[in-house]
């Protein structure tokens, strides 16, 4: 059912990589802002939120939403 966990592991080897909201808003190329109220909205949703509440995003989920971000320019001439 679960894998099992080393606990010794260093954490980039138990955990997938995140980026914080800044992070993701600069490779999204939008403002820290704007992916906030984006998240707000329902529109973006964020892998986790750690413990203080900070939004994290992984690197495969930007991926996804940058394509659809960039979808409807497609069509534009």
């Amino acid at each position: 059912m679960f894998e099992p966990v080393d606990a010794f592991a260093p954490v980039e080897e138990v955990m997938k990589p995140a980026l914080s909201t800044s992070e993701a808003a600069r490779w999204l190329g939008i403002s820290k802002s704007t992916l906030i109220r984006a998240v707000n909205r329902g529109a973006i949703q964020p892998a986790f939120r750690t413990p203080g509440r900070h939004l994290r995003f992984t690197p495969e989920a930007l991926a996804e939403i940058r394509r659809q971000l960039e979808a409807p320019l497609r069509g534009v001439a």
